[in-house]
């Protein structure tokens, strides 16, 4: 696994790259192998339920160094890869 993100580095990461990331972190840990998700499916239609979004949140925890607070945990941040992408990739660290 890739090291941790600090959050002065965090803005660099392109949205892309980093739901790549999400997307083979959920396909290895939390997906049949036989129904493997993409970057833009919507997670709540593949089957992720709030177990599998705990383990997601705590995989973003560890890799990108934050925890995402509980009014950010809205379907536009939830909906897919991509959108939970987005959604680190425009984080900006604290001034």
């Amino acid at each position: 696994m890739a090291s941790r993100v600090t959050p002065s580095t965090l803005h660099r990461f392109e949205p892309d790259a980093v739901a790549d990331e999400l997307t083979a972190f959920i396909n290895e840990s939390i997906m049949a192998r036989t129904h493997p998700i993409g970057p833009a499916d919507r997670l709540e239609a593949a089957g992720i339920d709030s177990m599998a979004l705990l383990k997601i949140l705590l995989f973003i925890e560890a890799r990108y160094g934050f925890w995402m607070p509980d009014e950010d945990l809205i379907d536009d941040n939830l909906a897919s890869a991509r959108a939970l992408a987005n959604y680190i990739c425009g984080r900006r660290p604290p001034a």
